[in-house]
């Protein structure tokens, strides 16, 4: 499980984020965007749904994609910009700040593929769907969504011990920052109401987290 409270904290510290959260999650963060990167189609008109501080863009730039991300965080934002200067990105990787409520500025079937890690578990309902929809929307037919992210256990078993390990670190979470993620309780069941298919799903940390790639489905032409 990853722990979100260390990520609230280190928001605040955007230089030193994706060292210590790789140090701090043992690596899985970073395992979680390089699942991302290798399920993305290279060459690619990506969008990234909370780009945080680049990395993963810049994994994707490297495949030869052209990458646009949003974040709502002005000190990820800064931290990308500054990723972008220092690495060589401009032309390659474009950032702006703005939460999932501005995702229905963007123009329709732009993108050959959407990506997301460790954010849309921070929405609520409304929000996930929001954000879903205007995924399908932005995607051109064919193209791919890759999301990463916490889940809720299919099993009984395994939901009780998720709910007991992650009570501690909500509750430390919420006293650090006022807010908290939610595991998605049914994500292939959002992506299908969105107007996604489901290819694959692969699932880790005790049936906790899921890397999900689904397309959208192809609308039907009127005979």
């Amino acid at each position: 499980m990853f722990s979100y409270v260390f990520m609230k904290i280190l928001e605040g510290r955007p230089r030193s984020y994706d060292r210590i959260m790789d140090k701090v999650s043992r690596g899985r963060v970073r395992a979680a965007k390089e699942a991302v990167a290798a399920e993305t189609p290279a060459g690619a008109h990506v969008l990234e749904i909370g780009c945080g501080t680049g990395e993963l863009a810049e994994m994707l730039v490297g495949m030869g994609s052209i990458v646009e991300g949003f974040d709502l965080s002005p000190s990820m934002i800064e931290a990308a910009r500054e990723r972008i200067d220092e690495h060589g990105l401009g032309g390659k990787l474009s950032v702006r700040q703005m939460g999932v409520d501005g995702m229905d500025t963007l123009p329709n079937a732009a993108y050959d593929a959407v990506v997301s890690t460790l954010v849309l578990s921070e929405l609520n309902p409304d929000e996930l769907g929001y954000a879903l929809r205007h995924a399908r929307r932005v995607m051109k037919q064919g193209g791919t969504l890759v999301i990463a992210d916490e889940v809720v256990p299919r099993s009984a078993p395994n939901r009780a011990l998720h709910a007991a390990a992650r009570a501690p670190v909500a509750a430390l979470t919420y006293l650090v920052s006022r807010s908290g993620s939610r595991p998605i309780a049914d994500l292939a069941g959002e992506l299908v109401r969105a107007g996604f298919r489901v290819e694959k799903e692969e699932r880790s940390q005790a049936d906790a987290f899921a890397v999900v790639v689904a397309r959208p489905v192809e609308e039907e032409v009127p005979s």
